[in-house]
């Protein structure tokens, strides 16, 4: 009877996490638990073997896989080191992946998305040093843009006002206070600084064919600022549409 209960079961196949993941797993762990940080000297493969209760090909195996991730760099003679890990050098090598005109809406929504979301966050928790660093983001900003108004074929001033625009964008995104958005921001710099270079350098040029002055006062990085102070969540969704080329603007984008 045991044997007909038996051989009636279900067969089920039982997956099991490999010995070496199961180490990875735990020496990644801790890394992100701070039991060792940043440039700390991981222990041996002998000592980790003797504490997981595994041999140290084992061990060694799990090693290469966080040396392969980044997450650590072993070095001949000394041993293992913590790195200061980071997923841009890696989504760098990527973002030719979305480049050109047909993948150049992508990334305008993405910064759509995540700039809004955290220039409605920084608007109401701001701090007031915060608000101090922002203003110093577009005082900067508005002084190399002064300076590349004055040369737009300048490639070294161009680069020195994408530099202040990304960095007021990312002061916002930090003032959201939202560690994933922020990592997500960064991740995607080189995307960011392309979409900016573009919308700088065409809006200027626009501006420039048509005998136009440089905006000065009436830049919309300005009026992001202005938002911020006034707690206008309101107005800052427009400006932020406006200031990306979600939607045309007059003066900008197009002219009479």
């Amino acid at each position: 009877m045991a044997e007909t209960r038996g051989s009636n079961r279900r067969q089920l196949r039982i997956n099991r996490t490999s010995i070496v993941d199961q180490a990875c797993q735990s020496i990644k762990q801790d890394i992100v638990d701070g039991v060792w940080k940043a440039g700390d000297k991981l222990p041996s493969e002998a000592e980790f073997a003797e504490s997981f209760g595994v041999n140290r090909l084992s061990v060694r195996m799990a090693l290469q896989k966080l040396n392969t991730l980044g997450i650590i760099e072993t070095r001949v003679g000394e041993g293992s080191f913590v790195c200061n890990f980071s997923l841009k050098p890696v989504l760098s090598e990527l973002t030719v992946f979305y480049e050109g005109e047909d993948k150049y809406h992508d990334v305008r929504q993405l910064r759509n998305l995540l700039e809004n979301e955290c220039l409605c966050i920084a608007i109401k928790s701001a701090t007031e040093a915060e608000k101090q660093k922002l203003k110093e983001a577009l005082d900067d900003y508005n002084r190399c843009s002064d300076i590349y108004n004055e040369d737009l074929d300048d490639a070294q001033r161009l680069e020195q006002i994408v530099n202040a625009d990304f960095n007021f964008h990312y002061q916002i995104i930090k003032m959201s206070h939202n560690k994933l958005f922020k990592d997500i921001y960064y991740m995607v710099e080189q995307l960011v600084r392309s979409h900016i270079t573009k919308m700088v350098s065409t809006r200027a040029r626009l501006r420039q064919e048509q005998g136009l002055p440089a905006l000065g006062e009436n830049d919309l990085h300005n009026d992001i600022y202005q938002c911020v102070l006034q707690s206008d969540t309101e107005r800052s969704r427009k400006v932020v549409e406006k200031i990306l080329g979600v939607v045309t603007v007059p003066g900008l984008d197009e002219f009479d």
